[in-house]
């Protein structure tokens, strides 16, 4: 099967694109169905757990979805979602976001994860009572709130920095990249 190629040389219609489509729609069932674990025929014990590891599941595809697809792609996906809310009015161009912004976006990423410790201890130390399913479920919804905020608060220059992660430098080791650019561009031969 033959990729399309486009944007500058790269796929769109490759195997990375179809998985973090596919990534992505997944993100967002288990947010959508969370609730319906509190019917299932499992305990108290079990249903936070298994609830902890639905949602958790749908925080990982989503990273992997944004290292797929890139940039550009979750770039224009946030254009339309916002020009959605915006009912049609022109979005402001993204711009480069302070200090403070990040950091902030950064506490709420890493606070997203904090939920699903406070379920696993309260699990641990007091198994919960069926009344209480509930509040845990919503708890760890509530943490997956804070992972899609911080995410989006952030903005593209963070999920430019998070591809960076998951390339593959090339031939050159690291250290030969460095040096390479520290060095600078060599003057062209007379």
């Amino acid at each position: 099967m033959e990729e399309k190629k486009g944007n500058g040389g790269r796929e769109t219609n490759g195997w990375k694109r179809r998985l973090g489509l596919s990534l992505l729609v997944y993100s967002f069932v288990p947010l959508c169905t969370i609730e319906f674990v509190a019917f299932l025929p499992l305990s108290a014990g079990q249903a936070v757990t298994f609830g902890a590891v639905y949602i958790g599941s749908g925080e990982l595809a989503c990273l992997a979805a944004v290292a797929l697809l890139g940039k550009p792609f979750i770039e224009g996906v946030k254009r339309r979602i916002k020009g959605f809310f915006l009912c049609g009015r022109e979005t402001a161009p993204p711009r480069h976001i302070g200090k403070a912004r990040h950091y902030t976006g950064i506490a709420m990423l890493m606070a997203s994860f904090v939920p699903y410790y406070i379920v696993l201890g309260l699990f641990i130390f007091s198994p919960p009572k069926p009344s209480g399913l509930r509040g845990l479920l919503f708890l760890l919804l509530a943490g997956e709130g804070l992972f899609w905020a911080g995410l989006l608060l952030l903005g593209g220059e963070f999920w430019a920095r998070l591809k960076k992660l998951f390339e593959w430098p090339g031939r050159e080791g690291p250290g030969e990249v460095a040096a390479a650019a520290l060095s600078g561009p060599t003057p062209p031969n007379p």
